[in-house]
C-alpha cells in the first residue's frame, strides 16, 4: 500500500455524465468469493492485492473508488468542501475545479477523530455503492456456474470486525522492515504515519486471525513463491461445489457500514 487515499495526488475532474453509482445487486445468481488482503502499513498489501487480480480475480480498489468520488463537482466533493471549507482545496482555478489536497484534509481527520468519522460518513457510502456496482457487473459478466473471485484490500479488516463479510483473508506481514519502509515514503507526514499505526492491530494478531500469512519483509520473489500456494488455495475453495450455496447471496456488501473498507487506513 502507498498510505491513506488522501496522500496519493489529485487525479482527473469529475465528469457528471460517467456518474452511474447506483445501489441494487439482488437480482444477480453468480456466486461471489471475496478475498480479503490486510497488513500493516507500508507491508506490501497493494502489490500483493494486485498481484492476485493478476493471476485471475477482479480487484476492488478503495483508493479508486476513493479519488473517483472526490473528483472536483462531484456530489462527495460538495458534502467534504462545505463540511471542511475551501482551505483543503488546491489550486487557482473556480471553486468547483478546484482538487481537495488529501494531505491537508488527512492531517486535520487524524487530529480529530469526529472529524474523522465525519468524513467517513460522508465518503464511504460513495465508495461502497462504486463496489456494489462492480460486484454486480461482474456477477451479470460471469458465465454460467462460474463462481466471481474478487480480491479487495482492506487494512482494517480485523480492527472492523470486517472479516465475516470475507471468504478468505490474506494478512501481508513485514516485521522490523516496517520502519525502513516507511521512512522512505514521500506524501505522508511522520504525524500521519503514526495515527495510521495507532489504528492497526499489532502484527501477530493479524497472523493469528487471517487465514492465510505472507512473510514481506524480504525480495519479492520471496514474496512470489509464497503467494502461488495461496492463489492455488483459493482457486480451489471458490471452485468448491459445496461452498456455492453459501456464497450465491446478494448483499455481500454493506453500502451504509462505515469504516470497514478502510480507504483511510493505509
Amino acid at each position: 500500500g502507498q498510505g491513506p487515499w488522501w496522500g496519493r495526488g489529485q487525479g482527473p475532474r469529475y465528469d457528471h455524465n460517467k456518474d452511474h453509482t447506483h445501489r441494487g445487486n439482488a437480482d444477480m445468481s453468480a456466486p461471489l468469493f471475496l478475498v480479503a488482503v490486510t497488513g500493516s502499513l507500508g507491508c506490501g498489501k497493494s502489490r500483493v492485492s494486485h498481484w492476485l487480480a493478476a493471476q485471475g480475480a477482479h480487484l476492488l480498489d478503495a483508493d479508486q473508488d476513493a479519488r473517483a468520488a472526490l473528483l472536483p463537482g462531484s456530489p462527495a466533493w460538495q458534502a467534504v468542501v462545505a463540511h471542511f471549507g475551501p482551505e483543503i482545496l488546491l489550486g487557482e482555478e473556480s471553486l468547483s475545479q478546484r482538487p481537495i489536497d488529501r494531505r491537508r484534509l488527512g492531517e486535520i481527520v487524524f487530529r480529530d477523530r469526529a472529524a474523522r468519522q465525519t468524513l467517513e460518513a460522508l465518503l464511504h457510502p460513495r465508495i461502497y455503492q462504486r463496489q456494489a456496482l462492480a460486484l454486480a457487473r461482474w456477477q451479470q459478466e460471469a458465465p454460467p456456474g462460474r463462481t466471481v473471485l474478487v480480491v479487495a484490500e482492506i487494512p482494517l479488516l480485523f480492527e472492523t470486525a470486517s472479516a465475516d463479510r470475507f471468504d478468505s483473508s490474506v494478512a501481508v506481514l513485514c516485521g522490523a522492515a516496517q520502519a525502513d519502509r516507511l521512512q522512505e515514503r514521500t506524501g505522508m507526514s511522520a504525524a500521519i504515519r503514526q495515527a495510521v499505526i495507532a489504528q492497526q492491530l499489532p502484527e501477530p494478531e493479524k497472523e493469528r486471525l487471517a487465514q492465510h500469512r505472507i512473510d514481506n519483509s524480504g525480495p519479492w520473489e520471496a514474496t512470489e513463491a509464497q503467494l502461488r500456494p495461496v492463489w492455488q488455495s483459493v482457486q480451489r475453495q471458490a471452485s468448491d461445489p459445496a461452498r456455492l450455496a453459501r456464497l450465491a447471496w446478494p448483499h455481500r456488501w454493506p453500502e451504509s457500514q462505515a469504516g470497514a473498507a478502510g480507504p483511510a487506513a493505509g
